[in-house]
């Protein structure tokens, strides 16, 4: 026959455990929390360096096709005129951005990199200002910011079109049939859009591909 002293003293143990377990979690979560109050600096850079290994090694899976990329004829900052169904056979990649945005500063030396770098390989990028002063303000920034790639400017075609948001920066890259194959909200670093840029400038493209227009957006 079990003694019931032992059975008492063994359900005890039991409840002892949880309760001792919660105590050494606060334990540790106290102490963590103390060391990032007295060493913020540390968890600023294991933030942007968790940032920046993603972005030099990106996870990429595009799909193999995507919505038809609304079409809009607009001025360019040269006078001349972008259409973009006049780029059929060609990667676009189309970043809304403003002059006011600090993303959009940040990844604009990396675009006019990859504009570069992906010249022959059929790919063109084009810049959608949605500045309130729209051209104007585009100029006066390309007086100290180099851009070598073609810019417009309307607010409507980027909210009507693409993506009825006002965040900025936001980068489309458009197959060589006009599909959107590729979109992505907030700062895009070159590292990340890179490969994006080397799997579909690869892509075999025909006439046949070619997607209908969205007429309701095209800016005219």
């Amino acid at each position: 026959m079990s003694d019931p002293s032992q059975h008492g003293s063994s359900s005890d143990d039991h409840d002892s455990q949880p309760s001792s377990l919660r105590e050494g979690l606060n334990d540790a979560a106290h102490a963590v929390g103390r060391f990032l109050r007295r060493n913020w600096m540390w968890g600023v850079l294991l933030v942007f360096g968790f940032y920046l290994w993603n972005d030099l090694s990106p996870d990429i899976d595009l799909p193999d096709s995507g919505p038809p990329a609304p079409d809009f004829t607009l001025t360019q900052m040269n006078g001349g005129s972008f259409q973009l169904s006049e780029h059929r056979g060609q990667v676009v990649v189309l970043n809304v951005w403003a002059t006011w945005c600090p993303p959009c500063r940040v990844e604009i030396p990396g675009f006019v990199e990859l504009q570069d770098q992906f010249a022959n390989d059929g790919v063109q990028f084009v810049g959608l200002s949605v500045d309130e002063r729209g051209l104007d303000a585009v100029r006066e920034f390309a007086r100290t910011t180099e851009l070598n790639y073609p810019q417009v400017a309307s607010r409507s075609v980027a909210w009507k079109g693409y993506g009825q948001t006002r965040t900025v920066p936001r980068t489309y890259v458009i197959d060589k049939a006009g599909r959107v194959r590729y979109r992505h909200s907030g700062l895009l670093l070159k590292g990340a859009l890179e490969p994006v840029l080397e799997e579909l400038a690869a892509e075999e493209y025909s006439d046949g591909e070619r997607q209908p227009l969205d007429a309701d957006a095209t800016g005219r």
